[in-house]
């Protein structure tokens, strides 16, 4: 079988956002929020330990995890992708398929994560379907993973237009001609196929290649070929999708009929007016980048060569030695390129979405507001969280605080680099309509929001 990226998959970059997804606010395919309805920070713990899990190899622990974070977060779509990538990486491609369709019916924007759909339906024998998946996202897709994952669907003939295109492009590079290659061996035309990987695989591995293609071609099992080039093994048995877990629809206001079918709205309690502390006018700064800026992900790096074994000489004779020949520098053989995902697409794969929370050290936290009952706190967290969705990249904290008018108890974010970074952000806070002051630190402890 032809191993082309399994390696990206397991020990590079597993965590950081997909690659569809952006931060709230702009617009486009690529601006939509990576959750459904709303952040419940209560179970971001639990998914961060299952991305953990998922990162050192321990599959079990991370689909355990991720359910916990979908049960307790049932309408959140980055929670159910990192349920269909713990699935994938187990090999039960139709647990991954159930999750991966319930986030997408949450939030459509997500090509990378059609990608992933539409190869854990090929590995089910389930051709039609993918190709209208891939369908659906090709304007998103890079033309060399729409190819191949094409090729995969069956429809090698289609893949090889696309991909001939894509090698002709300029800076097409190995791993597009190889897929072109390898699309002419799924359609049988052997000659083709030789001719295009003989511009990129040393001629004493070509036979090799063609060699490894021609029982690629010819699986045992639908779900070969997608485990060949992901490098996952199927699951002997995959009992689905726990059905406590299925996404419920929501009830729609004029079919009374539906009316029970999900508990009503809890309301919001509107908090006290919060007590607020006149600050220095800060300076007008830049507005700060936001947490969830795209991450950019590093090609994987080429194996090293293997080293060359010497036998040790025998020890010279105690005469005069001839000085030693100064060694050749030898050229380090490069690896052959083979097909494969785009590195970024290949690096995705078992990647989920959460904001990365700041570790700053400073002792500036911005303070948000300040109620007269603690119970506040949790209610008046949620509420900036969901509006301002910067403060996600912050922990936040509460102090009880006696002030002239009684007990109150303060919420504020920490984590800032320094004094100037959490001025920074109060600054940019109050641009986007919201209140704040920046404080030294005064007895904050973190909020806890929900045991993990």
């Amino acid at each position: 079988m032809v191993k082309s990226f399994g390696s990206a998959f397991t020990a590079l970059g597993l965590i950081g956002a997909l690659a569809a997804c952006a931060s709230p606010g702009t617009t486009g395919p690529r601006s939509a929020s990576i959750f459904g309805d709303k952040v419940d920070t209560s179970n971001i713990g639990i998914a961060t330990r299952a991305q953990a899990a998922l990162e050192k190899g321990d599959v079990d622990t991370a689909v355990q995890l991720s359910e916990r974070a979908v049960a307790g977060s049932p309408r959140d779509a980055g929670f159910r992708s990192l349920l269909g990538n713990a699935y994938f990486a187990a090999g039960r491609f139709a647990s991954a398929e159930a999750a991966y369709k319930d986030s997408l019916s949450l939030l459509p924007s997500q090509p990378q994560l059609i990608l992933k759909l539409a190869l854990v339906t090929i590995a089910q024998d389930k051709a039609g379907e993918a190709m209208a998946q891939l369908d659906a996202a090709r304007d998103q897709l890079d033309p060399a993973d729409y190819g191949l994952a094409v090729a995969l669907a069956g429809q090698p003939a289609i893949a090889v237009a696309v991909l001939d295109q894509a090698a002709r492009n300029v800076g097409a590079d190995a791993r597009v001609r190889q897929n072109l290659a390898l699309a002419h061996a799924l359609q049988g035309d052997w000659n083709a196929a030789r001719t295009v990987a003989a511009q990129d695989v040393p001629a004493d591995q070509l036979d090799a290649r063609i060699q490894q293609w021609m029982t690629f071609a010819k699986p045992a099992r639908a779900s070969d070929q997608v485990a060949a080039l992901t490098g996952v093994t199927p699951a002997a048995v995959d009992p689905g999708q726990p059905v406590r877990l299925a996404l419920a629809p929501q009830p729609q206001p004029q079919d009374s009929r539906m009316a029970a079918a999900e508990p009503a709205p809890v309301p919001v309690v509107e908090a006290a007016p919060p007590i607020v502390e006149e600050a220095a006018a800060a300076a007008p700064v830049p507005a700060p980048v936001s947490m969830q800026a795209p991450v950019e992900y590093a090609a994987m790096p080429a194996p090293a060569p293997e080293p060359v074994m010497v036998a040790a000489a025998d020890p010279a004779p105690a005469v005069a030695v001839a000085p030693k020949p100064r060694p050749k520098r030898v050229a380090a053989k490069a690896p052959a390129a083979k097909p494969g995902l785009s590195p970024r697409a290949a690096s995705m794969m078992h990647k989920a979405s959460f904001p990365k929370v700041a570790r700053g050290n400073s002792k500036s936290v911005v303070q948000l507001g300040a109620y007269n009952s603690r119970g506040f706190v949790g209610v008046a967290w949620s509420n900036f969280a969901r509006k301002y969705p910067a403060l996600r990249g912050y922990s936040p904290a509460s102090a009880r605080f006696e002030s002239a008018k009684g007990t109150v108890y303060r919420l504020s974010v920490q984590g800032f680099a320094s004094d100037g970074a959490a001025r920074d952000f109060c600054a940019s806070l109050k641009r986007a309509g919201g209140t704040c002051f920046v404080r030294s630190v005064a007895g904050d402890a973190p909020v806890r929001l929900a045991a993990l």
